[in-house]
């Protein structure tokens, strides 16, 4: 009986075999589950990525398109009103920034002069952002992030602008073109 006991004593725990083939196989299980979650998580970032693209590329094209449609309402009348300015004129100095001139002024001449009593709004990437600029009042805030390039190219009637954003190892290029007034 004596004996008996010792027996059952000795076999209440686990071998040294079986505790490496169970470790053994948990460490399979837990490797094939990693690499179906990155398998299935991958694909969700580099959506998410895309997206936040989109919604940036989104502001800075909407923030184009309403300069570049004719007319300024950034600035005030007289009597507080807004008051529209027409759009005259761009240049694109050294082919990385746009500026966009609008006609001021009490009576309006219908030319580009680049300086008061004109408005000249200007966009150039700074520090990953696309920022908008007023010269000639003075103020500027970013219109879009994520932005690693603007690039410029003069068609003669024209001005093609493109964009290039990219967040993290996803980029996306947005090409535009405008007319001249």
């Amino acid at each position: 009986m004596n004996s008996e006991k010792t027996r059952r004593a000795r076999r209440r725990g686990f071998s040294v075999v079986e505790v490496t083939v169970v470790s053994g196989l948990l460490v399979t299980l837990a490797m094939l589950l990693s690499n179906a979650w990155i398998g299935l998580a991958r694909p969700f970032l580099e959506a998410t990525f895309q997206c936040r693209l989109a919604q940036e590329a989104d502001l800075a094209l909407a923030a184009f398109a309403r300069d570049l449609g004719g007319s300024l309402s950034d600035t005030a009348g007289r009597d507080g009103s807004k008051a529209l300015s027409q759009f005259v004129g761009w240049t694109t100095p050294a082919g990385s920034q746009l500026w966009l001139c609008f006609d001021g002024g009490p009576s309006p001449n219908g030319i580009a002069d680049w300086g008061p009593p004109d408005t000249v709004i200007s966009y150039e990437v700074v520090s990953n952002t696309l920022v908008r600029s007023n010269q000639t009042a003075g103020g500027s805030f970013v219109v879009a992030n994520n932005v690693s390039n603007l690039e410029l190219q003069n068609l003669g009637g024209s001005v093609q602008i493109a964009l290039t954003l990219q967040y993290r190892d996803v980029s996306q290029t947005y090409t535009l073109i405008a007319n001249s007034p």
